[in-house]
């Protein structure tokens, strides 16, 4: 059996043929073109190139089924022809804090007993309610609002649905109910008659109709499967369990981690989400700079990213490298703050570009640091850590991390964690395994780091100390 993942990302898409044994038989993708704002983009761009990725792919070998995974928390309206409203907006957009702050004064402490999370810009349902007031006619005209994963299986099935972790990413879903929080609804003047239906992730939400079959090159009648968000399938892809942990520096810096009922304990520290595995709630701990801070400070010294890494290189960690909080976008978990507030503590003149490349790198995984030490104080066990992106590609950064965490890391053989974790779920869904453990089990495969040397290990205790004290001052 073959399976094709698609991953709809911000930036670019990707889809890929799996075998059942986890082998990735071919990867194709392609850059999204960006539309008139960085935090907007043309829905009709997610279809258009999933459609010539799965003619590439065909090429290859004829899929038994598509299974798709994507960004999270946009806003995206669609008429009842299913087609946009408006261009998407993205997770990033910010736009909405009036509303944000809004709902957390009416309703307080019920968001995070019953959604798990306290409103934040970037959920899609303080977009909705700054769409309806300001842009009224658009909201009118919308017949669902969809995910991006979403909005490509409306075009290859004809139906408008979502599954769990992406409703549970909106805050509108209730959480463990896997269905839509009519009352507040009602209370907001929203028509949940507007929201699609929530269905497992791992259930066959379509088949490919004739017309997509004639955009796409797939056979009609191909079985579409629900999927999920991107945060669920990396997850899944990485082996995430309550001994395992996922760290992931893309734009954003993440900590995923999954566990049951915890998220009483969780809810307002970190990020609480439903995920693709019914039996398991999703943790993440986040810093919104993460990745981009390398990018932001190689813009402000003129040097490309990769230059940016090899100047940190230079230099080993000292415990006289300055301390770099990477807040320039907000906090992020646990403390929840997102007014940006970076800093930059014990600068000397005797510091030069590579010490603060290098404790740059330091600061960005420090702040992961703090939501794994959380993690584990309430009882995750946590003891595995695997590196994914940029964490497992760039030495300097695979070297930090590995100083710098307690657990045992591991690198993944197969770094395309979304596309992976996709897999899973269509395999499971399709019943070539029993369930979602087991046929990660069976097809994740991953290599343990050497563990770091004692004076290395010494030294960013050292200086991840330093960096606590000095936290709360920010």
């Amino acid at each position: 059996m073959k399976i094709c993942a698609l991953d709809i990302g911000t930036s670019r898409i990707k889809a890929a043929l799996f075998s059942e044994t986890g082998e990735m038989l071919s990867l194709v993708s392609q850059r999204l073109p960006r539309a008139s704002s960085p935090h907007t983009q043309d829905a009709e761009a997610w279809y258009s190139i999933s459609a010539q990725l799965l003619r590439e792919l065909k090429k290859k070998a004829s899929p038994d089924a598509i299974v798709l995974t994507g960004n999270m928390h946009a806003l995206l309206g669609v008429d009842r022809e299913g087609n946009p409203v408006e261009n998407a907006v993205l997770w990033s957009d910010q736009s909405a804090q009036k509303e944000s702050d809004e709902l957390n004064a009416r309703f307080g402490n019920t968001l995070l007993d019953d959604f798990g999370n306290r409103s934040i810009p970037v959920f899609t349902l303080p977009k909705i309610m700054k769409m309806k007031r300001e842009r009224e006619s658009l909201y009118r005209k919308t017949a669902k609002f969809l995910q991006s994963k979403d909005f490509v299986t409306l075009r290859l099935t004809g139906n408008a649905v979502t599954d769990p972790s992406d409703a549970s990413g909106t805050l509108l879903m209730r959480y463990g109910s896997n269905a839509w929080a009519e009352d507040l609804c009602g209370e907001l003047e929203i028509d949940p008659g507007k929201l699609p239906e929530i269905l497992p992730s791992c259930s066959v939400c379509g088949h490919v109709t004739k017309r997509a079959a004639k955009e796409t090159g797939i056979a009609a009648g191909t079985p579409v499967i629900t999927g999920c968000g991107d945060l669920a399938s990396a997850a899944l892809g990485s082996g995430v369990n309550e001994r395992t942990f996922s760290l992931t520096l893309g734009t954003a810096g993440q900590l995923l981690a999954s566990g049951k009922e915890r998220r009483s304990m969780l809810a307002g520290k970190v990020f609480v989400f439903a995920h693709a595995d019914p039996e398991q709630e999703l943790y993440l701990g986040s810093i919104p700079s993460g990745g981009f801070t390398f990018e932001y400070l190689s813009n402000l010294h003129n040097i490309p990213v990769s230059e940016f890494f090899h100047e940190a290189e230079k230099v080993p960690l000292s415990p006289d490298l300055p301390l770099f909080f990477p807040y320039i976008l907000g906090k992020g978990a646990p403390s929840m703050q997102y007014e940006s507030c970076g800093a930059w503590f014990g600068l000397s003149a005797a510091h030069t570009l590579p010490h603060l490349c290098r404790s740059a790198v330091f600061g960005v995984l420090a702040s992961l640091q703090e939501n794994s030490e959380l993690l584990r104080s309430l009882g995750l066990k946590g003891d595995r850590l695997v590196l994914q992106a940029l964490a497992c590609r760039e030495k300097v950064v695979r070297e930090t991390a590995n100083a710098l965490f307690p657990q045992e890391k591991f690198l993944p053989e197969n770094s395309e964690a979304s596309l992976l974790g996709a897999a899973v779920i269509a395999f499971s869904a399709l019943k070539v395994f029993p369930d979602l453990s087991t046929c990660a089990e069976k097809i994740l495969r991953s290599t343990p780091l050497p563990p770091p040397g004692k004076e290395e290990k010494s030294v960013a205790e050292l200086l991840y100390e330093k960096t606590c004290l000095y936290r709360t001052r920010i």
